[in-house]
């Protein structure tokens, strides 16, 4: 076979490899993606439970508010109010008991993890009381469920705060809480407006 041949051969061979490994990534993703929607539903459960708490201080803030005559400030007022309870809600979830924190997290990793070979970055602040213990427990988990339980804590990020960052060899995907809460916001705004001046957004 004339060297054109196999030169040609080697280079389809290849390409052939690379996009069944790009298409790999990409259902990796998106699976991992799916399993983050529903973790993002607990979360938002969370953040209305706050916003109810919170709903006759923030009325009393929106009512002096709304004294101020200028549609733009009063506006303006009510978005403040509701960043604050997005910011509370995260706040509440960083902080929560170390043995309630971990359990949060280790749900997130079940039900979040493909194939038991993923690598978790979390906060500096986590490094301590999301330990290799905990990562142990969760491997024995992934084992009993017929995954590789071979998951591996990686180390901190100094981008997250609360939560984590799962990381295979084609995929990255961040699970901080102020991501996820990011991503919430769009859909829960008009529900926290609601609980707060008793209107729609």
């Amino acid at each position: 076979m004339a060297i054109e041949g196999i030169l040609e051969r080697i280079n389809s061979n290849g390409e052939e490899k690379a996009s069944a490994i790009k298409e790999e990534g990409r259902l990796k993703r998106q699976e991992i993606i799916s399993g983050a929607e529903s973790q993002a539903k607990e979360i938002s459960d969370r953040i209305i439970r706050e916003a109810k708490e919170k709903a006759e201080l923030e009325k009393l803030r929106a009512s002096v508010s709304a004294k101020l005559g200028h549609r733009k400030e009063v506006l303006k007022e009510k978005q403040n109010l509701i960043q604050d309870c997005f910011r509370a809600a995260l706040d509440e979830l960083v902080n929560l008991p170390t043995e309630e924190y971990g359990a949060v997290i280790r749900k997130m990793l079940l039900s979040l993890v493909s194939s038991g070979d993923e690598h978790v970055l979390v906060s500096p602040e986590d490094e301590k009381r999301l330990d290799s213990e905990l990562i142990a427990r969760i491997n024995n988990e992934l084992s009993a469920a017929g995954k590789k339980g071979n998951l591996e804590l990686e180390g901190a990020s100094p981008t997250i705060h609360g939560g984590f960052i799962l990381r295979t060899a084609e995929v990255e995907v961040d699970c901080s809480f102020s991501t996820l809460l990011a991503q919430l916001r769009e859909e829960l705004q008009s529900d926290v407006a609601g609980i707060l001046f008793g209107e729609k957004k």
